[in-house]
């Protein structure tokens, strides 16, 4: 047998007060179990039936035994059989009767289903017959009214118990027209506000539908006839529903509430509402037919009050207030429920009703009322529930709550079900649990019996589990434990009894440690376009699976996916690839098992660039100002420190918009000054700690009109390019400072001199104005101011400027040197002359020097005395200086001397030569040492005078110790006299290395050494090459490549080179090779030039010797030198240099001799110097002399024409001012930094300023 309808599924036991009810769970297996009466189907409150219909009060219920059914009409047994046409549904406890005993039998009926364990109550059915309903009969008289009246158009239809639905058509069964002038009320009226010409109709038909009996009738047709009318009068409106006074509206709480306000007048009226004591409610209150009904659904209690219409036309307004009361039928706040109890137990049945007014509660005990029912000592109502006590197992029954007011009934049956069963424990034996520790755990004990059993836990000890404070039995007998911690593990055991039986069961628990993160996810702030991440390490217990870690992006489960690589997953690291502003967020990393999951997060916060601003806008725009607002763009994190303000002209440069401010980062808005004569477009762009974001789209172009130009031309110049001219130059204004569509200049000039002249003027569209004829290096004075169409600029100021300049007539007097020591004099002068005789604005002096020999050179070689002229070497003094201090001679030579004054025109006529000679110095280092081993510990050696003796040679000095020795001891020296350039060395150490200095000696001491080192070791140190080739030529490279002659150990050396194009250049180093690599890339040459290469390494005493040279073109052509001749010998090359530079200087000297007293060209060279005054050498630092030292044949002609550093130069020295000395050192450059101007005259009659020289060759 089917378990009875409505028990539930769910075990209810001892809730803890009376009348706590009990459910037989399915599982119990109970199937012979009796079920009381429960009603199924009901009949309606309330039923009409017409002539046609029968009546049919449906009533079912079910139950165990069957339910039996009667039924009562007004409170009095209705018995079926007794009238014939009155049946009852087989099966069922419906009633039907015939259509034609309706109207006799109409009345209140209600329904009884019972069967042996007690009675179910229906609700109470009110049954009405109706006849089909008919309009009557009638005369209608037409409605006449003039036009502007007010019409009111009955209807009336029939009354029925179910209220009919009314239409009004025409005879073409056509709606009629319905606005705000013309509507129908809620009793079926038309009203029209006031009658119009056209409202005349003789068919107005009222419908009325009826739905019970499905049928629809109609009035007879109203004659509305409305005569034309012309003194129609406006009137204010008048209120025709309601109609005063009105009782107040009683609302049912949850029903709907209709307030209606129909007004006439002319104009039409319009209607509003308003609630007097609060808003309308919102959602649920609408207006409807134009406005004249209110309509509130869901009526709540809180509705109460008064609602107010207006209706207010032109001529005034009419008000009318509806009171409205809610009130409510009853209605369940607690609902009776059945239930099944066992023997002892109380049942409470709660019956909570409210409603308005008050509702009546009564009781019935199947279908009797409470006051006639048996066992009164042994029920009670309180505060309206039914409570039963010291239930028997014979005390089943079905008790019925009713409730009634002046709006309805309410009716619920609730039965008592009294079972006595024994106790079964429904849960499974022997149940697992697994949990993980600090977890809270529910070990369940599903137990049921009548009465309700008590259950009791025992721990794996058998112990109360209840003595732990951890544990907590629920009233359904499940245990809680928790935090369960990994010693709680075993069997549990579960008992369970009532008075008549009990039970038991054992449920086992498993504690598993829990699972944690060990290395959570770290925040990160990174740059858009960057990668992330995040690593999360997590512990699991062994005994879990599956188990898994799995990450979230803000709740989202990240998968890695084929087509996309934005996320990686890998072990415990999830990999986020280029990062965008969208990518920020929380990252979620889950360690999860079947019992327990652990979460850690980390913050990805993307920085960049701000975002474009938006809504930029141009406020408050006046003649020559704006007013820029703007609403900021995203700041990605990054707070805005500024915005950059762009700015376009459109008319003298589209396209470009230029930065114009920057305002701070909290002012989005930005004031501007606008130039006259503009089309301007505007841009703002955020930058933050990023950098600048996007520019914004740019705003709408606004113009400027025309005007005189605000500034005028700066820069102005006034100089003359020719002697007799006076060039007149300046800055013109940029194209957006014209203020129009172009801009001239007005020129005006005057001269100062012999006397104040008039001023004269030319307008030009720029630069420059060329005044000719005018006095060599006069005054003048200029101004120039900008003019347009709309006027001119301000007042130009007035600048001083000179015609043309001409070669001075003046030459420095009083020319003198003094002698400072061996390399450096002091040379000092005046200027004669008045300031006309310079014509033109003294630009500094010009000393120029030469150098004619050795001091005593001449006697010595009987040789004529040097020519005149050559290329002098020339030193430039910037300003009005008095004296200067000439450094970089060469010690024991002859020089002789001149001053020239110049001004930007050129030099004028040198002073009186002056000739001296500078005191002999110490000497240079000897030219050459050469180093042989000659035995086991013998070296011979072999050197050459110094190249530049300084003075008389008294001799050289030898110094020379092992390399090994520790470098602070004494080296061993041998004096030598001046005429002896070689010497052996005995008794050395076998297989050892020597460092030797050399130093010639004057009566002034030694000069620097020259350093060598010489070995005793026998093995060869030069690698033997079997051929060189060039591999690959760049424009500035060339690769050269070897292969060796032999096998042999790997030698380093020294790749040198030097350019045949540029005379006398020293031989440069390029670096150091590998004789076992078999290449070397030599670079830093310059395009299609040809070099000297050579291989240079230490032979066996040590000396630099070249093995291999020859010639080569950074275009890869190799010229191969003849293996042995002798055209390649050093000593050959330096023998034909010689003689090619003695003819070269015996030209230049037959050249000067026959010019003698002419002009030089200051185009020529001016010449460097490059002897440096030598050092004592310390014995101390033991100091290497370089290499690199210049070498020449010594002659006088070489020593003339030799290169290096400049001693005289064209740059200015006006910041050292004044007729101060200026201070150079020994290589003839300024002691301390100087600057100035640079400048050539053009146009000059005379010789070229210096500052257009060419270099030296």
């Amino acid at each position: 047998m089917a378990l009875p309808r409505g028990l539930g599924l769910l075990l209810l036991l001892a809730l803890g007060g009376p009348g706590a009810a009990i459910t037989i769970p399915p599982e119990y297996g109970l199937h012979e179990l009796l079920q009381p009466p429960e009603l199924t189907e009901q009949p309606p409150e309330q039923l009409v039936v017409f002539p046609s219909d029968d009546v049919v009060l449906k009533c079912a219920a079910t139950g165990n035994p069957p339910v039996q059914y009667r039924w009562t009409r007004e409170d009095q047994p209705f018995i079926p059989g007794e009238h014939p046409g009155v049946t009852v549904a087989p099966g069922k406890g419906t009633l039907v009767i015939n259509a034609s005993l309706a109207r006799r039998l109409q009345g209140r009926y209600r329904c009884f289903a019972a069967n042996a364990l007690g009675t179910a109550l229906s609700l109470e059915a009110r049954v009405i017959a109706e006849n089909t309903p008919q309009w009557p009969k009638e005369k209608v008289m037409p409605v006449e009214v003039e036009e502007g009246d007010p019409v009111v158009l009955a209807c009336d239809p029939p009354k029925s118990a179910v209220p009919p639905k009314i239409y009004w058509l025409n005879s073409r069964i056509v709606h009629i027209a319905q606005d705000a002038r013309v509507s129908m009320g809620q009793d079926g009226f038309l009203y029209f506000a006031n009658a119009l010409a056209g409202d005349s109709h003789s068919d107005y038909i009222c419908h009325a539908h009826y739905l019970g009996p499905r049928t629809i009738i109609q009035k007879e047709p109203l004659d509305l006839r409305v005569a034309p009318s012309n003194s129609v009068q406006s009137r204010r409106p008048r209120l025709v529903v309601p109609q005063n006074p009105q009782p107040p509206h009683v609302a049912l709480r949850g029903g709907t509430l209709v307030l209606e306000c129909i007004a006439e007048g002319l104009p039409t009226p319009v209607v509003r509402w308003q609630r007097l004591n609060g808003p309308l409610p919102r959602g649920r209150a609408s207006l409807e037919n134009f406005n004249k009904t209110l309509r509130l659904r869901a009526v709540e209690e809180a509705d109460d009050g008064e609602y107010e219409c207006v209706a207010e036309n032109s001529q005034g307004q009419a008000r009318h207030s509806h009171l409205v009361t809610v009130e409510a039928a009853p209605y369940w706040v607690r609902r009776p429920q059945s239930g099944v109890f066992g023997p002892g137990e109380t049942a409470r049945l709660d019956c909570l009703v409210e409603g308005k007014p008050r509702p009546r509660v009564a009781w019935r005990l199947n279908g009797v009322p409470i006051e006639e029912a048996p066992g009164a000592g042994r029920w009670a109502v309180r505060e309206g529930a039914l409570v039963l006590s010291r239930l028997e197992p014979n005390d089943t029954l079905v008790a019925q709550c009713e409730a009634h007011n002046r709006h309805g009934r309410l009716l619920a049956n609730a039965f008592v079900y009294v079972v006595e069963l024994p106790v079964k424990i429904l849960t499974p034996d022997e149940t697992l649990y697994t949990v993980v520790e600090n977890q809270t755990v529910f070990l369940h004990c599903r137990a049921f019996g009548a009465p309700a059993p008590t259950v009791e836990w025992l721990t794996p000890g058998l112990e109360p589990a209840l003595q732990d404070d951890r544990a907590f039995v629920f009233t359904n007998g499940t245990l809680r434990l928790g935090p369960a911690a990994r010693g709680d593990g075993g069997p549990f055991t579960c008992r369970a009894h009532n008075a008549h039986s009990n039970a038991s069961v054992v449920a086992h628990l498993d504690v598993k440690a829990a699972t944690w993160i060990e290395v959570p996810p770290q925040s990160v702030t990174a740059k858009k376009g960057e990668t992330v991440t995040f690593r999360c390490v997590a512990a699991f217990d062994p005994g879990l699976a599956p188990r898994g870690l799995e990450w979230r992006w803000d709740g989202r489960l990240l998968r890695e996916t084929a087509d996309s690589d934005k996320y990686s997953l890998t072990g415990d690291t999830l990999t986020v690839a280029g990062v965008d502003y969208a990518d920020q967020g929380t990252f979620s990393c889950r360690a999860w098992t079947l019992l327990d999951a652990v979460e850690a997060e980390a913050q990805l916060r993307v920085v960049g660039r701000p975002g474009p601003v938006r809504d930029l806008q141009v406020l408050e725009v006046g003649e020559r100002q704006v007013r820029l607002t703007w609403t900021p763009g995203d700041e990605h994190n990054s707070p805005v420190e500024k915005f950059v303000v762009e700015e376009e002209e459109g008319i003298f440069t589209p396209g470009r918009f230029v930065e114009r401010l920057t305002v701070p980062g909290e002012q989005p808005w930005a004031p501007l000054t606008l130039s006259p004569y503009g089309r301007y477009r505007f841009r703002v762009l955020a930058a933050n700690a990023y950098g600048r974001g996007e520019p914004s789209a740019p705003s709408a172009p606004i113009s400027t009109p025309p005007a005189a130009p605000e500034r005028n031309p700066g820069g102005v110049k006034g100089e003359g390019n020719e002697t007799n001219n006076l060039v007149i130059t300046w800055q013109p204004l940029a194209p957006g400072e014209w203020n129009a569509a172009e801009v001239r200049y007005r020129v005006q000039w005057r001269a100062l001199e012999p006397a104040l002249g008039r001023w004269r003027e030319e307008t030009v569209g720029g630069p420059p104005v060329v005044v000719g004829g005018t006095p060599t290096f006069s005054p003048y004075e200029i101004r120039v101011q900008a003019v347009n169409d709309a006027g001119k600029g301000p007042e130009p100021p007035i600048i001083v400027g000179y015609s043309g300049e001409d070669l001075p007539l003046v030459y420095p007097e009083n020319v003198g040197v003094e002698i400072l020591n061996s390399t450096s004099v002091r040379v000092r002068w005046s200027l004669a002359g008045g300031p006309r005789d310079l014509r033109g604005h003294l630009r500094g002096f010009r000393v120029l020097y030469w150098r004619e020999g050795w001091v005593g050179e001449r006697a010595r070689r009987q040789a004529p005395p040097a020519p005149p002229g050559g290329h002098p070497r020339v030193l430039t003094v910037p300003g009005e200086a008095s004296g200067v201090l000439l450094g970089g001679l060469r010690p024991w030579s002859r020089y002789r001397l001149q001053v020239v004054v110049f001004n930007g025109r050129g030099d004028g006529p040198p002073s009186d030569e002056i000739r001296f000679d500078t005191p002999e110095g110490v000497p240079g280092p000897p030219e050459e040492l050469h180093v042989e081993r000659v035995g086991e510990t013998t070296l011979a050696l072999e050197w050459k005078r110094p190249q530049h003796p300084n003075g008389i040679l008294t001799g050289f000095l030898l110094q020379y110790r092992q390399v090994n020795q520790t470098e602070g001891g004494l080296p061993y020296e041998i004096s030598f006299p001046a005429g002896t350039l070689n010497t052996t060395l005995g008794r050395l150490a076998p297989r050892g290395r020597y460092r030797f200095a050399l130093r010639a000696l004057t009566r002034l001491g030694p000069g620097p050494a020259l350093l060598r080192q010489g070995s005793l070791l026998p093995e060869p140190v030069l690698p033997v090459l079997g051929s060189v080739v060039v591999g690959e030529v760049g424009e500035d490279f060339t690769v050269l490549h070897w292969t060796l002659a032999h096998p042999q150990a790997n030698i380093e050396f020294e790749v040198q080179y030097m350019s045949k194009t540029t005379a006398e250049e020293p031989w440069r180093t390029s670096g150091r090779a590998n004789s076992s690599l078999g290449l070397y890339r030599l670079g830093d040459l310059r395009p299609g030039t040809s070099y000297r290469v050579q291989f240079v390494g230490r032979n066996h005493s040590g000396e630099r010797v070249a093995f291999w040279e020859s010639e080569v073109q950074t275009n890869g052509t190799l010229v191969p030198s003849p293996a042995g001749g002798f055209a390649t010998e050093g000593w050959f090359i330096g023998f034909v240099s010689a003689v090619v530079l003695l003819l070269l200087l015996l030209l230049i000297l037959c050249f000067i001799k026959r010019s003698k007293g002419g002009k030089y060209s200051v185009k020529d060279k001016e010449d460097t110097q490059v002897d440096s005054e030598a050092r004592p050498m310390k014995d101390e630092t033991f100091g290497e002399y370089s290499d690199g030292e210049e070498k020449a044949s010594g002659s006088s002609g070489r020593s003339l024409g030799a290169a290096g550093a400049a001693l005289g130069s064209d740059d200015s020295l006006a910041g050292y001012g004044g007729s101060a000395d200026v201070q150079f050192n020994e290589d003839g450059s300024f002691i301390g930094q100087y600057s100035g101007a640079r400048g050539t005259a053009a146009g000059s009659s005379g010789p070229a300023s210096p500052s257009a020289a060419p270099p030296l060759d």
